[in-house]
């Protein structure tokens, strides 16, 4: 789905952000300026002080640092036999920006972005930078445990312990059951968009004429990939 916004979006006042993030996360925020950083896109900030450029993306690199060392600290914990190599395909399954995209919709961070956009469309890595910009304030608010037990908390809700075991190449298992059963498959691009540089493509994929599964990604593999596991769970109940 793509979302649009007006062309600028005032900033939420510090008593809602607050509201929100303890609806959300379940937690009383101490610097309310940390997070409203954590949620200014770099057009906002642009708008609000050229000079300064007080986005979210010093918040975002921080973020994904402490988001790595977190999920790399409960593998290490959970699989105490597995070698380096397989910790880093595990780890690696879990923060990909398409599961950090999904988190962010979910809690509805989409709606607390402040952004510029013009009449651009936003791009979805938008709201997983946000969700990276968010544990970076987290971080520098509540340390490094709390941080920890939320953001486990969150990745245990949407999915981490299945994701860490995915697997399952969908596509080429939808291949082999259209040849096998004689089905016609065919995967075509619904959109594809470029925002600042990066691309999101939609892939619908089609059994027999037929709609099957819908799929987003920063590239057309990614994207397909999605809607063939979309199909797959159609098809393998």
């Amino acid at each position: 789905m793509i979302w649009k916004f007006p062309l600028f979006r005032r900033k939420k006042i510090n008593k809602e952000l607050r509201g929100f993030l303890l609806k959300t996360l379940h937690i009383s925020i101490s610097d309310t300026a940390l997070y409203e950083q954590a949620f200014r896109h770099s057009s906002a900030a642009e708008k609000i002080s050229p000079a300064l450029k007080d986005s979210n993306e010093r918040l975002e690199f921080l973020g994904d640092s402490i988001l790595d060392s977190i999920v790399a600290h409960y593998l290490y914990d959970k699989y105490p036999m597995l070698p380096e190599g397989e910790l880093s395909k595990m780890k690696s399954k879990v923060v990909r920006r398409e599961n950090l995209n999904m988190i962010g919709y979910t809690l509805g961070l989409n709606e607390q972005i402040s952004l510029n956009l013009g009449r651009q469309e936003m791009h979805h890595s938008i709201v997983g930078n946000a969700v990276e910009a968010l544990i970076g304030a987290m971080y520098i608010d509540k340390g490094y445990n709390v941080t920890r037990d939320i953001v486990l908390s969150l990745l245990k809700q949407h999915g981490l312990d299945i994701w860490i075991h995915d697997d399952v190449d969908s596509k080429s298992r939808l291949h082999e059951w259209s040849q096998k059963y004689k089905r016609t498959l065919a995967f075509r691009v619904l959109s594809h968009q470029k925002v600042s540089g990066a691309s999101f493509y939609r892939i619908v994929v089609y059994i027999d004429g037929s709609e099957y599964g819908i799929g987003e990604g920063a590239s057309k593999k990614a994207a397909e990939q999605q809607a063939a596991r979309q199909a797959c769970e159609k098809i393998f109940v």
